[in-house]
């Protein structure tokens, strides 16, 4: 097992790491419904459990990682990939996340993946649409709000 090929699954962890110690300050279980934390943190669990797993599979010569770096136009993909989820962090408690969900996933298709602008208009509005009506409206989420509102 190379180093190289553990990154994948050393990244899992750290990531579940930074989720589940991240959200440390939210409610676990508010009332008789599931608080803030309680996804971020199963779902925090169950990537510790992959990533273990992965590592394991490593080790022991089960799973082959086969390393497919990208060319230089699929490295540009992903470092602007990288930078419009960074732009939907900064700016969602500033815009609100529901309405800049919608760009990023309108400069997503249209800017980096290259799409056409009518199903990708139509992808923004229903994926925005689906995040505003099952955690604001069905389970009472509060996401970042737009200032001013």
């Amino acid at each position: 097992m190379r180093l190289l090929e553990t990154v994948p699954a050393l990244f899992i962890l750290l990531a579940s790491a930074a989720v589940f110690f991240g959200t440390s300050g939210l409610n676990y279980w508010d009332g008789v419904t599931p608080g803030a934390r309680f996804f971020p943190a199963v779902l925090s669990v169950a990537s510790v459990i992959i990533g273990i797993s992965l590592l394991y599979a490593q080790s022991r010569g089960i799973e082959q990682v086969n390393l497919d770096l990208p060319d230089a136009a699929g490295a540009v993909r992903v470092g602007l990939s990288i930078l419009a989820l960074c732009g939907l962090a900064f700016a969602g408690p500033i815009l609100g996340f529901v309405p800049m969900l919608a760009v990023f996933v309108l400069v997503f298709l249209l800017a980096i993946l290259r799409q056409k602008l009518m199903p990708s208009l139509l992808t923004a509005l229903i994926v925005s649409g689906f995040v505003y009506g099952v955690f604001v409206r069905w389970l009472g989420v509060p996401l970042p709000q737009p200032i001013g509102f």
